[in-house]
């Protein structure tokens, strides 16, 4: 889908903007890219937006600011912008691909493509392999073999898990977390929750007046392999069954929403959304609004 899309560049414009170390500017691509992704509009929708209103129209769009509408209206027209294509020339490397790799920022990705031209995960596993990057000042041996370990644990996650195989270990970690003192509702939703034949990862909604406390739990639970990010009311990790999970504290009055919105699927959502609007509301992941300005 084109927001989507659109989305992914604005996540690669913060990280290439950081290691040109510009102050402010991306946390604000950050921002926009969070707001886009919840706007669930499809392709019609986005430019139907842009039709009626411009630039305006698209500012908006939580987090949009002029400036990012302005590259919004030349990506709608062109199929990218000036700035995204000044940056991607000047680092032709894959920075997403690369910042998946733990201990690796934009700005370690900044110094492996200056001292040694490193463009992806290929070369950056052949570089570390070859001790290149434990010679590179403030790296070292250390740095370079936990790089190593980071690829293997990339390699060997990637891919879907049959429900059947799952969803009792499922289970049993949504009923550990709604046993939280702190916790007052708890569910598993996504694709576990459609009954998918296989599954890519999993989302937890719980609401609750002391999130601190359930995510300071959540990642001591002996399910987690890994924690990638945990804040106030978001926490991302890995299973050690393979599988990302997503916990999301959400608000007591926007659970039932937010349950709706991230068991999906994306189609549904979207026209769930179409439907409310044509009754003049507005449906989100926070619940149903009259009008369109909630």
């Amino acid at each position: 889908m084109l927001h989507k899309e659109f989305s992914k560049i604005l996540h690669e414009m913060a990280m290439l903007l950081d290691m040109e170390e510009v102050a402010f500017k991306p946390q604000a691509y950050e921002r926009a890219a969070e707001g886009l992704e919840n706007e669930d509009i499809d392709n019609d929708d986005l430019r139907a937006r842009y039709k009626k209103g411009g630039v305006k129209a698209l500012m908006e769009i939580p987090g949009v600011g002029q400036g990012i509408a302005e590259h919004m209206e030349e990506f709608l027209k062109r199929g990218t912008f000036k700035e995204y294509k000044r940056l991607q020339k000047k680092y032709p490397v894959d920075i997403a691909g690369l910042t998946a790799v733990e201990g690796v920022g934009p700005k370690m990705v900044k110094t492996l493509w200056q001292k040694l031209k490193i463009r992806n995960l290929a070369e950056l596993k052949k570089a570390a392999r070859s001790g290149k990057i434990a010679k590179l000042p403030r790296f070292g041996e250390k740095s370079e073999q936990k790089i190593l370990k980071s690829i293997e644990f990339l390699k060997s996650s990637a891919g879907r898990k049959p429900l059947g195989f799952m969803l009792d270990e499922l289970r049993d970690l949504e009923k550990t977390i709604q046993s939280f003192t702190e916790v007052e509702q708890a569910a598993i939703a996504g694709s576990a929750r459609r009954r998918r034949e296989t599954i890519g990862d999993i989302d937890i909604l719980v609401t609750s007046r002391h999130s601190p406390r359930v995510m300071e739990k959540f990642i001591k639970l002996p399910q987690i392999s890994h924690v990638y990010a945990t804040g106030s009311t978001k926490t991302n990790v890995r299973l050690k069954n393979g599988l990302d999970a997503d916990l999301r504290v959400v608000p007591e009055e926007s659970y039932g929403a937010a349950l709706s919105y991230f068991t999906g699927s994306k189609d549904h959502n979207v026209a769930l959304r179409k439907i409310a609007i044509e009754k003049g509301y507005k449906l989100n992941e926070y619940g149903l609004f009259k009008g369109k300005k909630q």
